[in-house]
Parts: C-alpha cells; sequence; structure tokens
C-alpha cells in the first residue's frame, strides 16, 4: 500500500496537478476534481460525452478488470494530450510528458506517478483496489479499511455499541420469515442494484461466493443520504441530501438510487444523530477523505443507517455546487495528511469554518440531480443540443452523463442525468416532486425510440 502522503505536494502550489479518477461513472468527479485546480485523467465504465470536455480519457478494454492496466501504464498518460474541449483521446507524438511529474531520483519507481481515487462502486471490488495502491499513491479509503466498513454487520455493532439506532441483520444462510418486515441485499450491491423486499414473492437467495447476500431489517421512511469528511483528528458533517429512490416518473426499479436533493435542514436533534453516525463510522473505522451514510429517516425523528460509502459519493456534486466549495481539494488533503494528527486537525477545523461561512451567505440554495433510466432497449439520441433549448435556460435543468450517440442503452439502465440548480421542491406524502426537472424530463422522453435492433 502505498501512502498518499509520501507523494503529496502543497495544495497552494497547486496548479493543474494531474489526478486519476477511476469509478463506474467519473464525470461529476472530473467536475469536481477541475473545480479544486486539478487536471484529472478518467477510466470508467461510460466514458460519456461531457467527461472528455472536462478530462482526459483513458483508454480503457474492460471495466473494472482494465483499470489495472489503465494505472499501470504511463504510456498511455504521455499519449494522452487532447481530450478536453470535447475531443476525444489522441496518440499526439508531441504530447511530452503531459501529466507526468517532474522526474526525481526515483523517477523509475511506478508508484511515484501520479495519484488517483475512486468513485462507486469500486468500493465492491477491495481486492482490485489493492492492487491500484500499489501501483499509485491512492487519496481515498485503502482496501483493508473498505472491506470492514463494508461489512452491515460490524457497522450495525459500531454504532449500537455507540448507542445509535442499529438495524437488525441475518447472514444469507439464515434468511427470517417471509413477512416483508426484511430486505434482502447483495453485499456488493451499488445504487440499490439487487435490493429486494423479503416476502412470499421473492426468489430464496443463491449460494454465491462470488454475490453473497444479507437480510436487514426494514424501515418505513424517507431515503436521505449524508456527506462527511474524515480527517485522524476529526468527521465534519459536511449536509444532508434527500434521497430519490425507485421513482417511476424516471424509469427507475423499485430500490434504484434516483437522484439527490440538498442540503436540506434537519430538525436538530436528528441533525445532531447523524452528526454522531459520521464520527462514530469515522473514527472506529479510520475513515479518510470524503464518504457518505444512507439513512432511512423515520416519522423526522430517527435516523437508521443502512449503508455506508467510503468513498467520493453520487450526492457530492450537489453540495460543492450549493455551498461553492471546492471539497475534492479538503478529499485530497484529508487523505494525504491522514497520518499527521495536527495538520488532520488543521483541515477539519478549516473546512468547518468555510461550511458556517457559506450557510451564512448561500442560505436556502438547494440543488439536485435526477437520474433517468431508458424505458426500454433504445440508441441513445444526441443530447448536447437539448441542453441549448430555452425550455431548459433560465434554472431550467441541464443534461448530464450524456451517452455519446447511437450507444446502446439497455432498458432500465442509467441513460443521463438532469442537474438543476437552485431548486425549489416540495415533498408530497408520496416523495419528492420531481416538478422543478420540467420540462427537461419531457423534452428527454420525447426524444426516445426503441432500439430496432433489439
Amino acid at each position: 500500500m502505498v501512502n498518499a502522503h509520501d507523494a503529496v505536494w502543497q495544495l497552494k502550489l497547486m496548479s493543474h496537478e494531474p489526478l486519476m479518477i477511476f469509478g463506474a461513472s467519473t464525470r461529476a468527479a472530473a467536475q469536481s476534481a477541475v473545480r479544486a485546480n486539478f487536471r484529472p485523467f478518467c477510466a470508467d465504465h461510460f466514458a460519456d460525452e461531457d467527461l472528455y470536455e472536462v478530462a482526459e480519457v483513458l483508454p480503457l478494454s474492460s471495466y473494472p478488470q482494465g483499470l489495472v492496466a489503465a494505472a499501470s501504464d504511463d504510456s498511455d498518460i504521455r499519449r494522452v494530450g487532447q481530450g478536453l474541449l470535447g475531443r476525444g483521446p489522441t496518440t499526439s507524438q508531441n504530447a511530452g510528458t503531459v501529466g507526468q511529474r517532474p522526474p526525481t531520483a526515483d523517477s523509475a519507481d511506478p508508484t511515484l506517478g501520479i495519484p488517483w481515487m475512486y468513485t462507486g462502486a469500486l468500493e465492491n471490488h477491495p481486492r482490485l483496489l489493492r492492487k491500484l495502491a500499489a501501483l499509485r499513491p491512492l487519496y481515498g479509503n485503502p482496501a483493508e479499511v473498505v472491506t470492514r466498513v463494508r461489512n452491515p454487520f460490524a457497522v450495525a455493532r459500531v454504532s449500537a455499541d455507540a448507542g445509535l439506532p442499529a438495524l437488525q441483520h441475518c447472514g444469507g444462510n439464515q434468511p427470517p420469515p417471509r413477512d416483508g418486515r426484511w430486505l434482502l441485499k447483495p453485499h456488493r450491491s451499488a445504487g440499490g442494484r439487487g435490493i429486494q423486499v423479503w416476502d412470499n414473492s421473492a426468489p430464496a437467495p443463491r449460494a454465491d461466493r462470488r454475490d453473497p447476500c444479507y437480510f436487514q431489517q426494514r424501515v418505513r421512511g424517507e431515503p436521505h443520504s449524508a456527506l462527511y469528511l474524515a480527517t485522524s483528528a476529526q468527521t465534519v458533517l459536511i449536509g444532508v441530501s434527500r434521497q430519490l429512490i425507485g421513482e417511476t416518473d424516471l424509469n427507475a426499479g423499485p430500490f434504484a438510487y434516483c437522484g439527490s436533493l440538498g442540503p436540506i435542514d434537519l430538525d436538530e436533534s436528528l441533525e445532531r444523530q447523524i452528526v454522531r453516525y459520521g464520527e462514530t463510522i469515522g473514527s472506529e473505522f479510520r475513515l479518510r477523505g470524503l464518504f457518505g451514510i444512507d439513512f432511512v429517516v423515520e416519522n423526522d425523528a430517527v435516523a437508521w443507517l443502512t449503508e455506508v460509502n467510503p468513498r467520493y459519493t453520487a450526492s457530492a456534486e450537489i453540495f460543492e455546487s450549493a455551498l461553492g466549495i471546492p471539497l475534492l481539494a479538503d478529499h485530497v488533503l484529508a487523505s494525504a495528511e491522514f497520518d499527521e494528527t495536527g495538520r488532520s486537525r488543521q483541515i477539519a477545523d478549516d473546512l468547518q469554518a468555510r461550511l458556517q461561512a457559506a450557510c451564512r451567505t448561500r442560505a436556502g440554495r438547494i440543488w439536485g440531480k435526477a437520474v433517468v433510466y431508458a424505458p426500454f432497449t433504445l440508441r441513445a439520441p444526441r443530447l448536447a443540443d437539448l441542453t441549448s433549448l430555452t425550455a431548459h435556460g433560465n434554472g431550467g435543468a441541464r443534461i448530464a452523463d450524456r451517452p455519446r450517440p447511437g450507444t446502446v442503452i439497455p432498458a432500465r439502465a442509467p441513460l443521463c442525468t438532469l442537474l438543476v440548480d437552485d431548486l425549489k421542491w416540495q415533498l408530497k406524502s408520496s416523495g419528492c416532486s420531481l416538478a422543478a426537472f420540467e420540462p427537461a424530463l419531457s423534452a428527454l422522453l420525447a426524444r426516445l425510440e426503441p432500439n430496432a435492433d433489439s
């Protein structure tokens, strides 16, 4: 495991330093990196159109296995030089040492190369994280930390020991009664994939060592998520968002993640509970950098922890936009300076001060993102021109995560993301209103046609 502190440089001297970003979708993190004055080099599963607008896109033969080759071959970095402003990667012989650090006496050592970070759902692949971290300095949680904090039984035990509400869990080979009061969840779930209510209609869990399942007590309530920054000295709550889950208007499956709305204000006692969760989990599992916790809030009074996401989360970009704070810079510092207790305390205190100032000057600003799923198997239309329509101006929704035209999108797979700034939304008895995402959503859906080849 390479200690990122060995390769860190002072952020005040940083000017477009390179940062490699790996994950299923890296567009949001790449934009965060640009806001933090990094130059992102990205490899992900989708390589969407708008990723090329902000990052150099690394060649990737397969996902996620191909990430090891992308991380280990500096020749790919040298060849990439024209990925910004909508142009794809090139093999320019004049690219020189683009993305490379100044040579040192130990420059032959590959571990002194460009640092990297990861987004979802690489937390489901700790072996891969370990391989990647052996190649380059990691800004984020190492594999051994991820393995521990992704254990729902361990997280529930730590929460209960701290006097916090903790859901009950059962192993996949110890099924509870099929009474609808439990959820069957894969250990390697991401974005709600594979989650189902455990009742008479649910199939028995598979005895699959590669994708084991467990049972989690089901709680009725509203889905929320909190974003934190962990240092070795303190964990800071950045904000809380309301999650969109299983929205049929977005063509999503029953438990699929569909977006986030935030930051939102909570009752003081509920916020204290969420702060304590973050402090407890961050300290006990020695998390570093940005991480998220998903909750179900019952009767606006009790937050039940359902999952820990030990990395940059989907909601991070809405907090950055609403608060005007480049959180990826804090993520890098918290990771790189983790072993320095004094610096860790300073990093946490500095973020707290900036969050308080942002709340005073930007109070009431709520941003939102909605993930639109394909209603049927289709070939992606050209979506870039939709962003210029009058209907999408003047505070309307912008289209992000745009697939390249002609890409085949399977039914119920993510198609794109709608982003809304300064959101005005209301809670209804059935959940969150999606009115703020209109008319962009209607205009988008009107462009979709079933794939004639399917």
